[in-house]
C-alpha cells in the first residue's frame, strides 16, 4: 500500500480574506439603487406665482396667552390665577402695551376645559377691550 504525502502547508493555511473590489461595488451599487427606490422625488413644475397682497390686514403675534385648567384654573402672565382675578391682571397687563385693541390674546385649552368657562374668560377679556382673542386645543391624539 502506497502512502501519499501528507500535506500540510494545503490544509492548514489561513483562507484569504481580503475585499474582492467588485464585490464591494456590487453591494454599494444595491444600496444605492435601494436609496433611489425608496425615496420621493417631487418636481415642482417652476412656475412662478405673484399672490395678491392685503392693504388692511396688520398680521400681529400674539401678545399673551392664557391657558385654562378644568377645575376653574387660569395660567397668564406666569401667574396662576382664579377667575376672580383675571380680570385685574389682564388690565395691568393692557396698560403696560401701547395700542390694547391691537393686542392679540390666545386662549389654550384642552378637551376637559368646561365650554361655560371658556365662554366666561372670553367674555372677561371682551370687556376689558381686547377685542382679538383666539382659541387653540391640542388634537386628540397628542398624548
Amino acid at each position: 500500500m502506497a502512502f501519499r504525502e501528507f500535506q500540510s502547508q494545503r490544509t492548514l493555511a489561513k483562507p484569504d480574506t481580503s475585499l474582492e473590489f467588485s464585490a464591494v461595488i456590487s453591494v454599494l451599487l444595491f444600496i444605492f439603487g435601494l436609496s433611489l427606490l425608496g425615496s420621493r422625488f417631487v418636481f415642482s413644475p417652476g412656475i412662478e406665482m405673484s399672490l395678491p397682497r392685503s392693504k388692511n390686514v396688520d398680521l400681529q403675534a400674539t401678545s399673551g396667552v392664557l391657558n385654562l385648567g378644568p377645575n376653574g384654573i387660569v395660567m397668564f402672565d406666569n401667574l396662576i390665577l382664579k377667575i376672580e382675578n383675571l380680570s385685574s391682571t389682564v388690565e395691568r397687563f393692557l396698560s403696560r402695551k401701547k395700542d390694547p385693541s391691537k393686542i392679540t390674546l390666545l386662549v389654550c385649552i384642552d378637551r376637559w376645559v368646561p365650554f361655560g368657562f371658556v365662554v366666561q374668560v372670553t367674555d372677561i377679556l371682551k370687556s376689558l377691550g381686547c377685542q382679538k382673542i383666539q382659541i387653540a386645543c391640542e388634537p386628540e391624539n397628542v398624548l
